[in-house]
């Protein structure tokens, strides 16, 4: 395959294993990748033994993303297929240990002498080996490049509160790093990474007693150097194994008031470790290629990777020609362009071997990866240290940037003090952290329009370069630009009414805006045209409580600016495409003040209005002066009529005034004072 390096600043001082060049002088064991030549007999079609069994290792969020972004393709394939058992079986008997299998290229990775691979090369259905050392093309040298990790002093940055998962986020010593990238505009918007499954590859993860990340949903951890589900250190890890990998996982996943707010905070996560501290050689890169497979199919979003390789340290491990980085040659830069094909978004880290230009390590190089370079606080400073491009083919790298200096993210050795450390690797999570947003808030977009977007959107997109390509991302922008972007829903009980509210943002003027909702289990949604409040952005009903029985109800938005509509939540396969509430429930999003929500009732504030079981009571005779709102709180008609004390159904008072649908109704005497309000009850 081919050969790696990574992006962790930590330097490898520790001999692997003793690879052999000569098989005939000794039998000593090293490692091998082993191709081979098919699947076996059977191929991937619909229906087939092998399809099965190709379809039992994918998620169906994998196929759905899958479908989603290449909806003409077929969604499995015999590269998708796992590696021929009969054929593993076989390599195992001539092995010590077979260590990673991996699909799409067909190959195993095993330990064995090499006396014994003479006996697998014969194989019938081996199409050949390779020491992991090596690299697809004849070996070449090259002198080493740096790190992409550099850390800073720790800081002591005081807790002032602990974990508070509702209410407005206060960002204390990480608000810059966020509002670089407009995330603040978005996490008040209530979006704050929910339904984006993002996986990290990375050294190891301490996650679990530190206050910021403790409460992550990690929904999947594996050690692919130790074979098992732990990814903090454990026996046989150097202390500092973990240390990179929960950095930058922190900035991301961290939720702690007046501390560290993540960028994607609520997304799900899967943590993946990959990389050997004390040494650098080809083997990471298979681990890192395994790693994205498992991702992939158990249905990530996003990968994101702060690793990178160029140069290595073992013995016979060839190092990478800078001509290897052309954007398809490495077997990271080749793992990578395959998952973006499958609809993953795959993020990493340029490198710190800058301010030499050429100067990228792999996979960051890789197509269709978004390769992230560093920026200083300012947000407009280059960082010293970031890798410049191009690639080797004059491509222009990196694509964009985010804060990579004085990034702040726990300590991991703490279970509340803070850290700040420089590096792409630090600006890399960043990105991943914007990109699960934009997935959150537009689950219906594939992921190569989305990271286009954060391209078009990104502040130096029309002259970009091989410093920090199309600059700062500017997420909020690019999310306006991607459609009409709207809150989860909003609700509370306001005097008689469930209120339903909505926050709606578009680069358009927003025209209307409908929401739906019925009784969970019934068949048909009844439309209900929403009112603008004097509230930025929001958009609301209310159900008078009076018409509607205790239970759960379902609601959806359908919104129309000047050029789009947009239904939310989205119309997606195995996904609920409404919400929930129920009577006298409040629910409202993390992230989103209060104080910006509409408190005073529809279509005014009067406090008397006034219903019986039967209807709507006027209690004497008189002539009045009705005002008739219409469903969205315009004032539409102002009439004087005779009416008599007694009880008004809606259905007597729609003949009464003439207006077919439900209408809103103040009544007041010819003094002005108001004998009743009747609000748009929305029977069902």
């Amino acid at each position: 395959m081919t050969s790696h390096k990574l992006l962790l600043g930590i330097t490898s001082i520790i001999v692997f294993c003793c690879l052999l060049t000569n098989p005939t002088l000794n039998a000593e064991s090293g490692y091998w990748r082993v191709f081979f030549k098919d699947k076996g007999n059977e191929v991937v079609t619909p229906g087939s033994n092998l399809w099965y069994k190709t379809m039992a290792l994918h998620s169906q969020k994998s196929l759905d993303r899958r479908k989603k972004n290449n909806p003409k393709a077929q969604i499995i394939t015999n590269a998708d297929a796992p590696v021929n058992s009969d054929y593993l079986n076989a390599v195992s008997k001539l092995s010590d240990s077979v260590l990673l299998t991996l699909r799409w290229h067909n190959y195993a990775v095993i330990k064995t002498d090499s006396l014994r691979m003479e006996s697998i090369k014969k194989l019938s259905y081996v199409k050949g080996v390779q020491r992991t050392s090596a690299k697809y093309f004849p070996a070449q040298t090259m002198s080493a490049y740096g790190s992409a990790f550099v850390k800073t002093q720790d800081q002591e940055l005081g807790i002032l509160n602990p974990v508070d998962n509702c209410g407005v986020f206060r960002y204390g010593p990480s608000f810059n790093q966020a509002s670089l990238l407009q995330v603040p505009l978005i996490h008040q918007m209530g979006i704050t990474g929910q339904h984006a499954l993002i996986s990290f590859l990375d050294s190891g993860f301490r996650w679990k007693k530190h206050a910021a990340t403790k409460n992550n949903n990690v929904i999947a951890e594996y050690d692919f150097i130790q074979k098992d589900s732990v990814t903090a250190n454990q026996e046989g890890d150097v202390s500092s194994q973990d240390f990179h990998g929960s950095i930058c996982y922190s900035t991301v996943s961290g939720f702690q008031q007046d501390s560290l707010i993540g960028i994607a905070p609520f997304a799900s996560f899967m943590l993946a470790k990959t990389e050997d501290i004390p040494t650098e050689q080809h083997l990471e890169e298979d681990n890192y290629a395994a790693a994205v497979e498992w991702s992939e199919a158990l249905g990530a979003d996003i990968v994101s990777s702060s690793l990178g390789y160029s140069v290595f340290n073992q013995p016979l491990e060839e190092n990478y020609l800078f001509s290897d980085f052309d954007g398809k040659t490495t077997i990271t830069s080749k793992i990578v362009n395959e998952a973006v094909k499958r609809g993953v978004v795959c993020i990493t880290a340029a490198g710190n071997d800058g301010p030499r230009d050429s100067t990228l390590i792999t996979p960051s190089d890789a197509d269709s990866v978004i390769s992230v370079g560093a920026i200083a606080p300012d947000g407009i400073t280059p960082a010293n240290f970031t890798s410049r491009g191009p690639r080797a083919d004059g491509r222009i790298k990196p694509d964009i940037a985010a804060q990579g200096m004085g990034v702040v993210c726990i300590n991991p050795g703490d279970t509340l003090a803070l850290t700040a450390a420089n590096g792409t690797s630090l600006a890399t999570p960043l990105i991943a952290g914007a990109m699960g947003l934009m997935i959150s808030a537009f689950p219906e977009i594939p992921g190569y329009i989305l990271r286009n977007t954060l391209y078009e959107t990104a502040i130096n997109a029309k002259a970009k370069d091989n410093i920090l390509g199309h600059g700062l991302a500017r997420v909020h922008t690019a999310m306006l630009e991607s459609g009409i972007l709207i809150s989860p829903m909003i609700t509370y009980p306001v005097n008689q009414y469930q209120r339903i509210v909505y926050l709606i943002q578009s680069s358009n003027p927003v025209l209307n805006a409908t929401i739906h909702y019925r009784k969970k289990g019934r068949r048909e949604f009844i439309p209900i045209p929403a009112f603008r409040h004097d509230t930025t952005h929001a958009w609301a009903i209310d159900i008078l409580k009076d018409t509607i029985t205790a239970g759960d109800y379902e609601s959806y938005i359908v919104v129309n600016d000047a050029k789009r509509q947009r239904i939310y939540p989205a119309r997606l396969p195995n996904r609920d495409s409404v919400q929930v509430f129920s009577l006298n429930e409040s629910v409202i999003p993390c992230g989103i003040p209060e104080q910006i929500l509409p408190k005073h009732s529809y279509p005014m504030s009067v406090e008397n209005e006034s219903t019986s079981q039967n209807g709507y009571s006027i209690s004497q005779n008189g002539i009045f002066q009705c005002s008739i709102y219409s469903l969205n709180g315009a004032l539409i008609d102002k009439k004087e009529m005779e009416l008599q004390a007694g009880t008004y159904t809606q259905s007597h008072l729609n003949q009464l005034f003439q207006y077919d649908q439900m209408i809103g109704l103040v009544i007041q005497d010819r003094s002005g004072v108001v004998i009743t309000t009747i609000l748009p009850p929305y029977q069902n």
